[in-house]
């Protein structure tokens, strides 16, 4: 089975305390079934990964996002079966609060359209209690670093 080796600009929109997450599965393993995972994409020629995640958020959600998305708050490496080739990746996370949580599904490509098939805010407790699978699985504790005050004397 074929390695494909890729840098990868995710972003975890916030919006009103909630984030947005994509439902999907794997074209290739169907039997996998389906779960939420976060926006974002592989890095094109010349991209840096924040230029990725800026590209994905609009054509995954219809987001747009500002130029500058700030300090990389999550990296992450994963190895995973996808689409019968083997990725391992190199992810790099950003913050973004967004003022709409209006999406749309009209930028996804050929592939994504087998992929996806949802697109749901949302909130740190949910994330909790969900019984449905979410990457990253550490996701709820993440957001709660990232976005709730520390309380530290």
């Amino acid at each position: 089975m074929n390695t494909v080796t890729r840098r990868k600009g995710r972003v975890l929109p916030i919006h009103t305390g909630r984030v947005l997450l994509i439902r999907g599965g794997d074209p290739g393993r169907t039997e996998a079934g389906e779960w939420w995972f976060t926006v974002g994409g592989g890095c094109e020629l010349v991209e840096s990964p924040a230029e990725a995640a800026r590209r994905e958020a609009f054509e995954d959600a219809g987001l747009v996002l500002p130029s500058d998305l700030g300090p990389v708050v999550l990296r992450r490496e994963a190895r995973f079966e996808f689409d019968g080739e083997w990725l391992e990746q190199t992810e790099e996370y950003y913050l973004c609060e967004v003022d709409s949580d209006a999406l749309t599904n009209a930028g996804w490509n050929e592939l994504e359209q087998r992929v996806f098939t949802a697109q749901r805010w949302w909130s740190i407790d949910e994330l909790r209690t969900t019984t449905e699978v979410i990457y990253t699985t550490d996701l709820a504790d993440v957001l709660t670093r990232l976005t709730e005050p520390d309380e530290s004397p």
